[in-house]
């Protein structure tokens, strides 16, 4: 999709299995059984998608996704299907690793960004020799010392690697990394999570990733039993449901199935996210 002087590029790693229950956490089976039903084990498919955002000098990518440094017994019991690694799939837009000259988080759960770094023997070391990895501080610190509930969504061999590299550039809050693409932090899902907002001529484009990781959380009510402080979370859905009424923008969901861009409507007080091809 090209927005003006970017082209935005949708990649889709695979799908992972996650019970229905903590996918949308509070909301009756029955309710949420209906939008996406589950295999016998309770589970629900998510997607697994980073973006790639090209132009005016820069291969930029939003997240990372879940990689391949998961052994495969793990990843059987997590239910993670994937097509083609990350250099596969950057191959087909003619990039390599190399190219790459951003890297954003939105934040540093495994399945965000565990493909900045891959296993070589026994050491794990960083996948992209020039980038420079856009983290908020908060979220590296929060990261770096999980309490017991979030633990499980951080992988230390994910991120701290990337410190050795000399080019993490911390952040504090709201920023512009290059013209038109701007970082907002909205918390909710962990203490500094972030969407990404790219205004361009053409439309406005965001990616709200784990505040709204599906088209089906689009109720500011509906949430994920991940989400660490929910109330920042429905808070800042109702923030991005206002944004979402304007005509010219456009979404790209972190944990959609299909992968394609969507618009939001609204028809008195429930939101439809529709897929859409190029504006």
């Amino acid at each position: 999709m090209i927005t003006g002087k970017y082209q935005i590029d949708i990649l889709h790693e695979g799908t992972m299995r996650v019970d229905g229950g903590v996918v949308f956490a509070g909301m009756p089976r029955c309710e949420w059984e209906a939008i996406t039903p589950p295999d016998d084990k309770n589970k629900i498919s998510l997607g697994i998608n980073q973006l790639l955002i090209r132009g005016s000098g820069i291969n930029m990518l939003v997240d990372t996704g879940i990689g391949n440094k998961i052994r495969p017994r793990k990843r059987e019991l997590m239910g993670i299907e994937t097509s083609a690694s990350l250099c596969e799939r950057l191959k087909a837009y003619g990039l390599t690793p190399a190219d790459i000259t951003h890297v954003v988080f939105s934040h540093l759960h495994y399945d965000h960004c565990g493909g900045a770094t891959e296993a070589i023997g026994d050491d794990i070391r960083p996948v992209f020799p020039a980038a420079t990895f856009f983290i908020q501080k908060d979220e590296w610190s929060a990261a770096r010392n999980p309490d017991e509930i979030s633990r499980s969504s951080y992988c230390l061999h994910d991120f701290l690697p990337l410190y050795e590299t000399g080019r993490i550039k911390f952040i504090n809050g709201d920023c512009e990394i290059e013209e038109g693409i701007f970082l907002e932090v909205t918390g909710g899902h962990t203490a500094a999570h972030q969407l990404i907002r790219i205004e361009d001529t053409a439309c406005r484009l965001i990616y709200p990733a784990d505040i709204c990781p599906t088209p089906f959380h689009l109720a500011p009510e509906r949430r994920e039993a991940f989400d660490l402080f929910p109330s920042a979370t429905l808070q800042a859905r109702k923030t991005l449901l206002r944004r979402a009424m304007r005509a010219d923008t456009l979404f790209a969901f972190s944990h959609s199935c299909e992968k394609s861009f969507f618009r939001i409507k609204q028809d008195c007080n429930s939101y439809t996210a529709v897929a859409v091809n190029e504006p």
